[in-house]
């Protein structure tokens, strides 16, 4: 191909220069739009797609497993301390108020049947016998328990001559009671000959019977 120089010469005119300038001006643009376009989209992608990320993981609930409690046995209740004794023994002159625990010191002598109160503390031990501090008629000193006796409920006194305990309404003689002995009746019951006997409990447990009561 042979170019004709003097032509092309002819052609380069200041007119022409501008209008191939313009035009290449405008498809420039136009290229770069296209390119713009064509690569949005991988731009657009790469916004809005986010990039992998390990999942947070849950704490695991452990359930711990408490032990089963065990019963607390409350323990049984203290039994509770008398303070109300009623005194008898097998004797005329019934017991006697100490100032120590068998001591010969003799404060006040004490009728069988008479009611004696518990002073308080703890009961002390003297010579192989327990003795409790005790009160009577406000006066206060010592008294062997052996002679004092817990009864539930009411009792009967011996009258004024005393009279002679039975083991039976057909028996012999057992003791005799003195004047003032504190006795619990159970029944009364009727001999042969139409004499009527009570059956009657000491304050130490023993059972016999009254003639003629």
């Amino acid at each position: 191909m042979i170019l004709d120089l003097k032509k092309l010469k002819s052609n380069l005119t200041a007119k022409n220069i501008a209008i191939g300038t313009g035009v290449f001006l405008i498809l420039g643009i136009f290229g770069i739009a296209a390119f713009s376009i064509v690569m949005r989209p991988n731009q657009v992608i790469d916004q809005v797609v986010p990039a992998a990320t390990t999942p947070t993981l849950m704490p695991t609930v452990t359930t711990k497993v408490l032990p089963t409690p065990v019963p607390t046995l409350a323990p049984p209740p203290p039994t509770p301390v008398s303070t109300h004794y009623v005194s008898w023994t097998n004797r005329e002159t019934g017991i006697y108020l100490r100032d120590k625990p068998g001591s010969t010191l003799i404060l006040d002598a004490i009728p069988n049947g008479d009611e004696v109160a518990r002073s308080g503390g703890q009961p002390v031990i003297y010579g192989g016998i327990e003795w409790i501090e005790a009160s009577y008629l406000g006066q206060s000193g010592w008294i062997a328990t052996l002679y004092l006796f817990e009864i539930e409920g009411g009792y009967d006194r011996i009258g004024d001559n005393g009279v002679w305990l039975y083991r039976d309404i057909h028996g012999a003689i057992d003791m005799y009671l003195w004047f003032g002995s504190p006795y619990q009746l159970l029944q009364t019951a009727v001999d042969d000959d139409g004499i009527t006997w009570q059956e009657i409990m000491l304050p130490d447990g023993s059972i016999g019977w009254l003639k003629g009561q």
